[in-house]
């Protein structure tokens, strides 16, 4: 049987950072022929000229809509998130857990290792081999754990073996030989919620840590006597994960990162809670409340910023417009970079010829109105 063909036409895609007007041709899930207008063959998608980006990639979410990815029990649920990434640009995200009870890990690893989503791009296990007074939200403390290889197989097994990022303390413990040991298996270790020195981080990154976990974000800051951390992190080739909500890393950083790693080392990430894309009110947010307003989550007690719950689309738009870069100098932050960062860009993160057909479509006003998986739509704003 000859493979379906589609041609979404009357776009202008953001090509190697240029907008162009033209069509693309799709078929068994790939891009086929960027063309410029003129014949389209098989099932046509008409964009009525709307701009066309690669899907967005959320490498660090907890959830959204309600769900949280810590906590679900069923495929369902992850399903139910999934659609609502959809619904805001996403193709490809990462879910990520905090630090719990293994009871809980695994239950939760199991639900969405049986989600079989294609749009799931394996499971970040932020928690919980972390150190103790960095840990943030990650809480009680009772939760965190020295590293265990053991406990950490039995979560990817739980998972059907799609663990494929943890996040590590390198303070901690046998963190270097911990950090050996993942990167043997295939796990991409990354480093955060830390007060470690700079030897500790080296000594980590020696052994094969390539990235860092929310730069500046529960991590000791850089000083006169010692560097840490972040030294490390925009000194060596690193990738740096940053939060794309300015509330927590503020303009004069990102400004900062950007100049010394690069778009090409920086990706930036959601880090969304449950709580996003839900209606203004009060909620219960782990031992504490906190008031959603007006797209801020604040706790109740101070008023101290309480995590993001900003889209995907706002946060690039929101980054773009916080360092001055226009939609198409910044998309990479979305795109490509962390394609990269998860070893995945030969798939993911531009639309070229042979790529997963992964796109969005936005109006005049920004909003999404057409998302693309791999040559399947998966929302519609018309529908």
């Amino acid at each position: 049987m000859a493979a379906i063909v589609t041609t979404v036409t009357n776009i202008r895609a953001v090509l190697d950072g240029k907008v162009r007007t033209c069509h693309l041709r799709i078929s068994e899930g790939r891009i086929q022929g960027i063309l410029p207008p003129g014949d389209a063959y098989g099932r046509v998608i008409d964009g009525h000229g709307m701009l066309a980006l690669p899907g967005l990639i959320d490498a660090h979410v907890h959830g959204g809509w309600g769900v949280d990815l810590g906590a679900v029990t069923s495929p369902r649920e992850v399903r139910t998130f999934r659609d609502f990434c959809a619904s805001h640009g996403v193709t490809f995200f990462l879910p990520t857990l905090r630090a719990d009870t293994e009871e809980h890990l695994l239950r939760a690893a199991t639900a969405i290792g049986a989600a079989g989503c294609p749009q799931i791009a394996g499971i970040h296990l932020e928690g919980p081999f972390l150190a103790e007074g960095w840990q943030g939200s990650h809480t009680p403390k009772k939760f965190l754990r020295e590293p265990d290889f053991a406990l950490f197989s039995r979560i990817q097994e739980a998972s059907g073996g799609i663990v494929n990022r943890v996040t590590l303390s390198p303070e901690l413990p046998g963190a270097a030989e911990f950090t050996r040991r993942l990167t043997s298996e295939g796990v991409r270790v990354f480093l955060g919620h830390s007060g470690a020195t700079y030897e500790q981080t080296m000594d980590c990154v020696r052994a094969g840590a390539i990235g860092i976990t929310h730069i500046f974000h529960y991590t000791a800051p850089m000083s006169q006597e010692e560097p840490g951390l972040v030294a490390a992190a925009l000194e060596q080739d690193l990738f740096c994960e940053v939060i794309c909500d300015t509330r927590c890393t503020p303009a004069p950083l990102l400004r900062l990162l950007l100049h010394t790693k690069g778009i090409g080392r920086t990706a930036a990430v959601t880090n969304g809670l449950s709580l996003t894309g839900l209606a203004d009110g009060l909620y219960p947010l782990g031992e504490r409340s906190a008031a959603l307003r007006d797209g801020a989550l604040t706790y109740l007690d101070d008023s101290g910023w309480a995590g993001s719950v900003l889209t995907a689309e706002e946060g690039l738009f929101r980054l773009g417009e916080s360092v001055g870069l226009s939609l198409a100098q910044c998309l990479p932050l979305f795109s490509s970079s962390p394609a990269r960062m998860l070893g995945l860009y030969h798939r993911k993160g531009s639309l070229e010829v042979g790529k997963d057909a992964d796109l969005v479509l936005l109006d005049k006003n920004n909003r999404v109105r057409l998302t693309i998986s791999q040559g399947d739509v998966i929302y519609d704003s018309a529908n």
